[in-house]
């Protein structure tokens, strides 16, 4: 009889250590979700060059043309190269290579 006792105490003893304390997962009020941030247009942005405030517009501009230089600058390097275009070359060959299944180094 007393065994029976000391079990249900031990065991309802162990059971409270065990379990978990509840937690809230509520976020805080004031947070805002991150869909909402993703989704919030940046109106104003800097400059990569001289970090001086731009307007949207004039930094779309800037990015068109800093890919459109650097699309002119990579057409000058290759075209001017032999080096450059024999290297493409082989890169290409040797992706071919491997992809019919010949083993390269």
């Amino acid at each position: 009889m007393i065994r029976s006792i000391q079990i249900v105490c031990a065991s309802t003893i162990c059971w409270n250590a065990i379990v978990p304390a509840p937690a809230s997962s509520l976020p805080l009020e004031n947070d805002l979700p991150e869909e909402v941030l993703r989704a919030e247009i940046i109106t104003e942005a800097r400059s990569p060059i001289d970090g001086k405030a731009l307007s949207a517009n004039e930094f779309a501009e800037l990015v068109v043309t800093a890919k459109q230089q650097v699309e002119l600058d990579n057409a000058s390097l290759v075209t001017n190269n032999s080096k450059v275009k024999e290297t493409l070359f082989l890169l290409r060959l040797r992706g071919f290579l491997r992809s019919v299944g010949i083993p390269i180094k």
